[in-house]
């Protein structure tokens, strides 16, 4: 890498950073952006794609800074798994054993991806051969938008480059199109029910879903006595700065994934050559860090901060894809992804909904707010309908929610590792099946485990 790469790369992170700034100016100022809830990384993305040369092109950002604006979610996005595991500390026996609830939703939540799956994949053979004929590997990008939100749903693209698929960079945009779609849809959708339900008297511990905290509504704290600390100091200065250490440790963890990845390469592992270098770095930090734990060590690292490098990392890679999808490429499939919204939200609300209503002991509407949010848009979505139907935060739905999430995020990062060689090597007919399949078992499974805990609670 020469000067003028590094260059580049500079003015790409400082491009990046100036429209984080304008979005989050914009959403604490514009009341519309204030009730669709959309982050700052996805305004200043929009606002990029929108007046930047694949649209308008008044905003003349030059083709070396977009050609690094479109590489950098693949590569940054081994940063933001390899942070999941941790900080991560052991369970207590049997803490998950009587939660039958948390479990329930963890199961649910993972049987409506599945289904999402199958829809797209659906959609994709039923368009194979029309006036919209979708590329080979349509079919993944409405769960990787809705389920995964545009963090998740940034890396796409690099899934696929990985495998070889020519078709990367318009996954890319269709994923990003789907995962903004998802999330305006979601919380729209999930503001109706619970206006509908409170206007019935089903709900317990809301008048009107409405109102919601001013932070909420703008991204911004007012003042300083409202403004949560954002993590806990761990070193003295005069060795390494807290955020440093953090940093430093999750990049050890990296770049132990890229010597893996490496090396199986080299060995020309069948299957495991097939797999990206981000599952390798998520690999290292389940090695590392029940060592730190084990040595002591991990009162050296704090979970918040941790939470903090992530979700910062998520914002440039949200703003990145966003601001160079190729807007030709999502357009040439329009009717592909309205078909596949449409039936999204027809199968996903209602799934939930009648699921939770079901098989969970109490507050089953209030609990089915996170699911809701997170499989239109992301666990973040999924909180803020959590915190609508429940402001106190008086029940455990965002509780048992967390739990549920952290269930289904086994589920989701297998599906990334297995699903995108699955679908280059055998084609959409057969991922179809593997999505039928699965859902099948996740369906008995619920079914199952729903019946066990309602006999155990009497």
């Amino acid at each position: 890498m020469d000067g003028t790469t590094i260059q580049t790369l500079l003015i790409t992170f400082a491009m990046i950073g100036t429209l984080l700034m304008i979005g989050t100016l914009l959403r604490a100022y514009v009341k519309p952006l204030q009730k669709l809830f959309l982050p700052a990384c996805v305004i200043g993305g929009l606002l990029a794609l929108i007046l930047g040369p694949k649209v308008l092109g008044i905003l003349p950002i030059p083709d070396d800074v977009m050609t690094t604006a479109s590489n950098l979610p693949g590569k940054l996005f081994s940063i933001v798994i390899a942070t999941m595991p941790m900080c991560a500390q052991k369970r207590k026996k049997g803490e998950l054993s009587g939660n039958f609830d948390a479990v329930n939703m963890g199961i649910i939540i993972t049987l409506v991806a599945a289904v999402q799956v199958a829809i797209g994949f659906l959609v994709n053979i039923l368009f194979q051969n029309g006036n919209s004929a979708t590329y080979a590997g349509f079919g993944s990008e409405m769960f990787m938008g809705f389920c995964g939100g545009h963090g998740v749903g940034a890396m796409v693209g690099a899934l696929f480059e990985s495998q070889g698929a020519p078709y990367a960079q318009d996954a890319l945009g269709v994923t990003m199109t789907f995962a903004t779609i998802g999330m305006i849809g979601g919380i729209l959708l999930g503001i109706y029910v619970l206006n509908r339900a409170a206007r019935k008297g089903e709900t317990k511990y809301i008048a009107d879903p409405a109102k919601l905290p001013d932070e909420m509504k703008t991204g911004l704290y007012h003042s300083r006595e409202e403004q949560p600390s954002a993590g806990r100091q761990t070193t003295a200065g005069g060795s390494i700065d807290t955020l440093g250490l953090h940093f430093g440790f999750i990049m050890m963890a990296v770049g132990l994934g890229y010597l893996i990845y490496f090396g199986i390469k080299a060995l020309q592992i069948p299957f495991l050559k097939d797999m990206d270098v981000w599952l390798y770095s998520l690999l290292a930090m389940y090695i590392i860090w029940p060592i730190v734990r084990r040595l002591g060590f991990d009162r050296h690292f704090d979970a918040a901060i941790k939470s903090k490098i992530s979700g910062a990392v998520t914002d440039f890679i949200v703003t990145a894809a966003i601001m160079s999808m190729p807007i030709e490429g999502v357009l040439a499939y329009w009717l592909p992804i309205l078909v596949c919204s449409v039936l999204g939200f027809a199968f996903t609300v209602p799934l939930i909904l009648i699921l939770n209503r079901r098989y969970l002991q109490e507050d089953w509407l209030e609990k089915s707010m996170g699911p809701l949010g997170m499989m239109t848009g992301d666990f973040i979505t999924g909180v803020l309908l959590t915190r609508m139907a429940d402001p106190e935060l008086k029940s455990s739905a965002l509780p048992d929610f967390s739990i549920a999430y952290s269930i289904n995020t086994v589920y989701c990062v297998t599906m990334l590792a297995v699903l995108y060689p699955f679908i280059v090597h055998f084609g959409a007919f057969h991922t179809l099946l593997f999505a039928i399949a699965q859902i099948v078992v996740l369906a008995i499974i619920a079914i199952v485990f729903g019946r066990f805990s309602k006999k155990r609670r009497g």
